[in-house]
């Protein structure tokens, strides 16, 4: 029994070797099977920035060999990714990320600011009746612009920064957070100084008298359209819609383009569908029996391997389970040359995987004999100097048998590990006469069984396998549902951003939207008085917004599926041959995701039109005319 001295900060984080307990030197050798060969040491080099692959694992060997010590392990994937200078992938994620919120919000601050010059559109004549220039005019907006700007900006900057302490408080880097600071202000003071351009220019432009008659819609170019159209609520509603064609496009533009993001997201999603990747590690059963032990599978088999045939009874006598295949042979490995070593499963070479591993052969041949093998290429990569006719020393037990390379293949085909990981996967296959030679007194090489069972009693199933293996503390059980979990997991954090995006720059849309509803609503108030003075109703006015309305939601959904569809089944195709290694799974519309985001656009669209026509309820015809005098 011990006595529990402190709580680690962190302790709750699930990394991959990281400390769980700290024990003192006394209480660890007063552990039974202590065993000071046990001890793992982490060496730190001098200047090892400087250093190569090469060096570190030459001067390793040398102090390996000077401490007579077995030859350290070496990541030597993990130097390949601490050399490379950028990750120009996240680096592309991220500044397409930034370009999207530019975009949007220079739709969003230049409608803001063009409401605001029409609101003070009669201010800024009267300053010209007084002598005021349209240079100076064009310096009031300018400084109201950068006032505004820079206020939003200190503020986003101050959230940002708390934020990112209170969510990565140990990541907290001065440096990196203040060239981030600057960054962040320099494109936001970019974005609101291109935003404000144009309506700067509609307000040094004006002149008194055009003040008193502007209306808020002039846009340089008017389109006629024709004089005999039928007037009724439907053609005036286009008439409006088609009326400043920029302004149009630009809303369609920023409505459809957060629904072309959520198209191909959803697209992929149901591409990288939880059930159908995970069917990949299963595809005869939901359930495996896989050895997993804190000896190696060479240890556990010489001492007799518990997946044998009375606990293949015991398994068939399950009710639900029909069958109990053979779904691996395999047994832990190192290996070696003269300049680095790796370790991995070696699978063996059956009739069962023959076929799998032809199709995963890049190079070479598959193993003819006992004294060769087919390694992945990831681990030949990372070994110095191995390829296909390289000899190296392979070690299974105490057994060490020279073996040449007979071929490369990829393993990202190869869906036989376990565990939501798969860390057990082949890194190398070999012959039956090599394991029988290497291991002379094991008769069963068994690493894992599928389990054949009966979907409809798959609780019951589980319950009674998982009860089976509890007693031998060497054997471990592999669910389908586990694997669905993990991808379920990594859909979220690699796709759930990507539609949270999509409906922030939906947003933008939506808030450019508002911004043009309450701008028409300003500017169109005499020109509904003349409609109501010659005869309209309140209920032909609000019909003719709600068409306009529902023109903007049609064309923004239209655009998204002209623009978004080529690409989503494109996007589609390339996942599923990177997800199913060549396979293209059948297209599938996400008709969930999609009838949600027109639901809303529409929904939206007539809330706003209803809305516009409220605030206008409450005034009088005789008012109306006099608002505009």
């Amino acid at each position: 029994e011990y006595t529990v001295t402190g709580i680690m900060e962190g302790y709750k984080e699930k990394e991959v070797n990281g400390t769980s307990i700290l024990l003192s030197k006394e209480a660890l050798k007063g552990w039974s099977g202590y065993d000071p060969a046990d001890y793992r040491a982490y060496v730190h080099f001098k200047n090892e920035q400087q250093m190569d692959e090469t060096e570190l694992t030459a001067r390793s060997r040398e102090i390996a060999k000077e401490y007579q010590l077995e030859m350290p392990v070496m990541n030597l994937s993990y130097m390949k990714f601490y050399k490379q200078p950028v990750n120009v992938s996240m680096l592309a994620l991220v500044a397409g990320i930034a370009v999207l919120v530019i975009i949007g919000g220079y739709v969003v601050i230049q409608s803001i600011f063009r409401i605001s010059i029409n609101d003070k559109i009669q201010s800024y004549g009267q300053l010209r009746t007084i002598g005021t220039t349209p240079k100076q005019i064009r310096s009031i907006v300018k400084k109201e612009g950068r006032f505004l700007g820079w206020a939003g900006i200190g503020i986003g900057i101050l959230l940002g920064c708390a934020a990112g302490f209170a969510l990565f408080s140990r990541g907290f880097n001065l440096l990196f957070y203040a060239a981030a600071i600057v960054l962040t202000a320099l494109l936001g003071r970019f974005m609101v100084s291109i935003a404000i351009r144009r309506p700067v220019k509609i307000a040094a432009g004006i002149s008194p008298i055009e003040a008193v008659r502007f209306t808020g819609n002039q846009s340089g170019k008017t389109h006629t359209h024709k004089k005999n159209m039928r007037l009724n609520p439907l053609s005036m509603g286009i008439a409006n819609f088609r009326r400043d064609r920029k302004k149009t496009i630009s809303i369609v533009a920023s409505l459809s383009l957060g629904g072309v993001i959520l198209l191909v997201t959803a697209s992929i999603l149901l591409v990288r569908s939880p059930e159908r990747i995970a069917r990949q590690f299963f595809p005869d059963g939901d359930y495996k029996i896989y050895m997993n032990s804190e000896k190696t599978e060479y240890e556990v088999m010489s001492e007799g391997n518990p997946l044998n045939e009375a606990l293949r009874q015991e398994v068939l006598a399950v009710d639900g389970v029909t069958d109990v295949i053979e779904n691996r042979q395999a047994v832990h490995v190192r290996f070696e040359n003269e300049e680095s070593s790796s370790g991995g499963m070696c699978d063996l070479l059956s009739d069962r995987n023959r076929d799998q591993m032809e199709a995963a052969l890049v190079s070479g041949t598959l193993p003819q004999d006992s004294h060769s093998i087919a390694l992945d290429m990831e681990y030949a990569e990372d070994m110095i100097g191995v390829d296909v006719g390289s000899v190296i020393k392979l070690t299974i037990g105490d057994q060490e048998i020279p073996v040449t390379v007979s071929g490369l293949f990829l393993n990202d085909g190869l869906k036989n590990g376990h565990g939501p990981l798969a860390l057990d996967s082949t890194c190398m296959v070999a012959t039956k006469e090599l394991f029988q030679e290497a291991m002379p007194m094991i008769d069963c090489f068994d690493y894992s069984w599928s389990i054949v069972s009966d979907p409809q009693k798959a609780e019951q199933i589980e319950n009674s396998l998982s009860a089976i293996i509890s007693s031998d503390p060497d054997l471990d059980l592999d669910t389908i549902g586990i694997h669905k979990d993990y991808e379920e997991m990594e859909n979220r954090v690699v796709f759930g951003g990507l539609q949270a995006l999509s409906w922030l720059v939906f947003l933008f849309g939506v808030v450019n939207l508002i911004n043009t509803t309450l701008s028409n609503q300003m500017s169109r108030k005499r020109e509904n008085s003349v409609f109501r003075a010659i005869g309209l109703t309140r209920k032909q006015l609000c019909q003719m917004t709600i068409y306009e309305g529902i023109c903007y939601a049609f064309f923004a959904a239209l655009a998204t599926l002209a623009a978004g569809l080529p690409i989503a089944v494109i996007a589609a195709r390339k996942f599923s041959e990177m997800t199913f290694h060549g396979v293209i799974m059948p297209y599938s519309f996400p008709f969930l995701q999609m009838g949600l985001f027109v639901l809303v656009l529409f929904g939206l669209e007539v809330i706003l039109s209803f809305w516009t026509m409220r605030r206008q309820k409450n005034q009088s015809l005789v008012e109306e005319m006099r608002a505009m005098e």
